[in-house]
């Protein structure tokens, strides 16, 4: 099947098209500001015309998008910039790359830099074929044709693993588009077994790129553009599920007052503050934020999902509280996340690490009097990096020299890095132990690993132990007792870190630091009033390895200082037991409701034993407070005999 595909995809860039030309029969949503769609055209026109032009390759289509809506250019500068993407194409017939597009606009010699920028070129670009073909000259036409000839070759021969979420749903929107615009059966059943394939992966194990604020919001886009346009009854009840089961998920996560999503989060580009593109461009105008999307693409993906909306179920998902959420989001063993949500305060955690930029310990607090702050999150990495600032301050071109001879070329030097430590976590509603070991990569530019704890600098009161400390102004630090335990309070919540086992050098403590950081938005761009922050940090030895064992409890209700002084007490006094040996770490926690803690072989890297005072709900998918949400809408789509 694949051997015939690919020499219809060859066969169809060698011949015109006969159904090339589309009638545009879909309504174009308005913007809703159209001045500031205007600003970001001049900008990105002015971008296109330097030589060679600034930005990124994909970009050129979002452009081309909202200069066909607005008639922002004359024919001959339309089939300019088509003749300059036309340019990107790999063209080599002999590269492993044929059919790709580069990355950047200087990029040569077949190294495309990211093999996944046709998929995104695809994504933006075919709606200009859906949308705007009839605006096109003939000669434009033309032009844009050739571009997704080579492109549709590109597509096949990029071979996409099925745990990369978001461009494996883009790549089944773009062959499914492809296949209808241009008539082309095999791109349509290619991009209809991907899309099957997807399905039945997420129907037994989840969604691999869980709750990213960033991916999630690309998984949303592709799917409600299937949903929209391709017209086809089983594509898009198949899209229908995906998005109900998709909303389902980052509706029991969505803090609606703060207009963030909660919960632990794969691949997180924002270490302090996590709002990406899916709230900015999505979720939050869904619930009336004001939208603020100045390019068209957007656009017609936020109208696709407003036309769909949400279930009353949903919308019950994203008001609930004291809300116990366990969701698998991998076929590899422990590969699961749990958060609890209370009124003031959600507790997160996963088991395992997914990328260099997880989010797999967390913590969010927020009120009607500061609905936004930043999140508490633990991180173990290796550039004095605690609040993720490198790729904002430029530090990887800054640092270059210091980038080991064998960097992979797709490593993300550049990109805000922590470790992918061995992680696991046994979480009992509103607290967890957590274990975490591992060692410095090739991201590290120091010889040792720091665990960071990234705080808001928001609470009433800080406690180091039984004492009681006056909020740090800029630029002081205070070191951690004996009890190696940090309480904190918000309004009526309290926090309490006890550090139970690491592998600091004799006399090495953990501190609190006030950097004086301020949080500034760098990918999406709004305002934060309460962005300060503060930070626990442990320096682990010179050896670059990392071992530490946690307790995070949070409670609220805390009313009086009687309260908080027993909360103290209470995590102060608990009984631990802690062993060592031969590599095994047993280490827990005996709490009011139960023994609560992990056993893990730190050598061989296994998860050995949980201790629960409440066992996890078996054979879950997405489960809140033990209902099984998840399987009802997936589960039919199971496919027997592929279990990838």
């Amino acid at each position: 099947m694949k051997k015939i595909t690919w020499m219809i995809c060859l066969l169809a860039l060698f011949q015109l098209n006969g159904y090339s030309q589309n009638q545009n029969k879909f309504n174009i949503p308005r913007m809703p500001d159209p001045l500031a769609q205007k600003a970001t055209l001049e900008r990105e026109w002015k971008l296109l015309q330097q030589s060679p032009p600034k930005g990124i390759v994909r970009e050129g289509f979002l452009f081309l998008l909202d200069a066909l809506d607005t008639h922002f250019l004359t024919d001959e500068q339309t089939l300019w910039v088509l003749h300059l993407l036309r340019s990107r194409i790999v063209t080599d017939t002999t590269a492993q790359s044929f059919g790709n597009m580069y990355w950047g606009w200087a990029d040569k010699n077949n190294d495309v830099g990211d093999g996944n920028n046709v998929e995104f070129c695809v994504q933006y670009g075919i709606l200009i074929k859906i949308l705007f073909d009839d605006r096109l000259s003939s000669q434009a036409r033309k032009a844009l044709d050739e571009i997704f000839q080579y492109a549709l070759i590109g597509l096949h021969k990029q071979n996409v693993r099925i745990s990369y979420t978001n461009i494996y749903v883009m790549k089944a929107w773009n062959l499914l588009a492809l296949g209808q615009v241009y008539k082309n059966a095999a791109a349509t059943e290619e991009g209809r077994e991907v899309f099957n394939k997807w399905l039945n992966h997420v129907a037994r194990y989840g969604n691999r790129e869980y709750d990213s604020p960033t991916y999630c919001g690309v998984d949303l886009e592709s799917l409600v553009l299937l949903h929209k346009y391709i017209n086809d009854d089983d594509i898009k009840k198949k899209a229908a599920d995906a998005i109900n089961f998709s909303l389902t998920d980052l509706s029991a996560h969505y803090n609606v007052q703060g207009g963030f999503l909660g919960g632990a989060h794969s691949r997180d580009y924002n270490r302090v503050f996590g709002r990406d593109l899916l709230e900015e461009k999505y979720l939050n105008p869904l619930l009336g934020w004001q939208n603020k999307n100045d390019q068209l693409f957007n656009q017609v993906c936020f109208t696709a999902l407003q036309e769909i909306g949400l279930t009353p179920q949903q919308k019950e998902l994203m008001n609930g509280k004291k809300m116990y959420v366990v969701q698998r989001w991998d076929s590899l063993p422990n590969a699961y996340a749990c958060e609890y949500v209370g009124n003031k305060f959600s507790l997160a955690s996963s088991n395992q690490t997914y990328s260099p930029d997880d989010k797999s310990l967390v913590a969010y607090l927020n009120s009607k009097k500061i609905p936004e702050m930043l999140n508490i999150t633990y991180v173990a990495e290796g550039r004095d990096d605690p609040y993720g600032t490198w790729a904002a301050e430029g530090k990887g071109e800054k640092m270059k020299k210091l980038m080991p001879a064998n960097y992979p070329s797709n490593g993300g030097w550049g990109k805000t890095r922590h470790l992918m430590p061995f992680i696991q976590a046994a979480q009992n509603k509103n607290e967890f132990v957590m274990l975490v070991a591992g060692m410095k990569d090739q991201n590290c530019i120091n010889s040792y690993i720091n665990s960071t704890i990234v705080l808001p600098n928001a609470f009433d009161e800080i406690w180091i132990g039984n004492r009681k400390i006056n909020i740090l102004e800029k630029g002081r630090s205070i070191a951690f007792d004996t009890t190696n335990t940090f309480f904190a309070r918000f309004e009526d919540v309290v926090i309490a870190f006890r550090i139970l086992w690491d592998n600091a050098d004799k006399g090495v403590k953990p501190a609190l630091y006030n950097d004086g950081f301020e949080y500034k938005p760098a990918r999406e761009y709004f305002s934060l009033k309460n962005n300060k922050g503060l930070r626990i940090t442990l320096k682990h030895p010179d050896n670059g390895v990392v071992k530490i064992a946690m307790w995070w409890k949070i409670q609220e209700g805390i009313n009086s200082a009687t309260d908080f002084l027993k909360f103290r007490q209470s995590v102060l006094s608990a009984p631990v037991s802690v062993s060592n040996n031969n590599g095994v770490a047993d280490i827990s926690v005996l709490t009011p409701a139960g023994k609560l803690g992990v056993k893990a072989d730190l050598i061989r890297k296994r998860r050995l034993d949980y201790y629960l005072p409440t066992p996890l709900p078996k054979d879950f998918l997405f489960n809140v407070d033990g209902k099984e949400l998840g399987k009802p809408i997936m589960k039919k789509y199971i496919l027997k005999g592929i279990e990838e």
